[in-house]
């Protein structure tokens, strides 16, 4: 079964005309892991979608989808915190403490203040 990141990427291959193979040499990788990508067997790397802009020439918006779909089927997150402040780090830390306790109210509303670029 396609995921949605799954589905995107292969409606781009398809439009393009491009197989497995040509995304697979384009992005370094084996034909059998962008097919497991599109079946959500593997996790997107983190810079795929980046190798597929490049390779597809793919439009902001198309980037823009492809990432959306490929966090929607993450399973972990990893926060880079080498150059941040103390007080960055302090709330990265709290807000994984208390991810699995949040409601689904909490986090349209934390959705909604990020979307809004808003810190308040």
């Amino acid at each position: 079964m396609l995921t949605p990141f799954g589905k995107l990427l292969r409606k781009i291959r398809i439009d393009q005309d491009k197989t497995l193979a040509d995304v697979a040499e384009m992005a370094n990788v084996t034909a059998a892991f962008v097919s497991a990508l599109e079946t959500g067997k593997k996790p997107v790397p983190a810079n795929f979608v980046e190798q597929l802009r490049q390779g597809l020439h793919l439009s902001q918006l198309q980037v823009s989808a492809l990432t959306s779909a490929a966090a929607l089927q993450a399973k972990e997150v990893t926060i880079a915190l080498n150059h941040r402040s103390d007080k960055a780090k302090e709330l990265a830390v709290a807000f994984a403490r208390r991810f699995d306790s949040l409601s689904e109210t909490d986090i349209a509303g934390w959705l909604k203040k990020i979307d809004a670029g808003s810190g308040d």
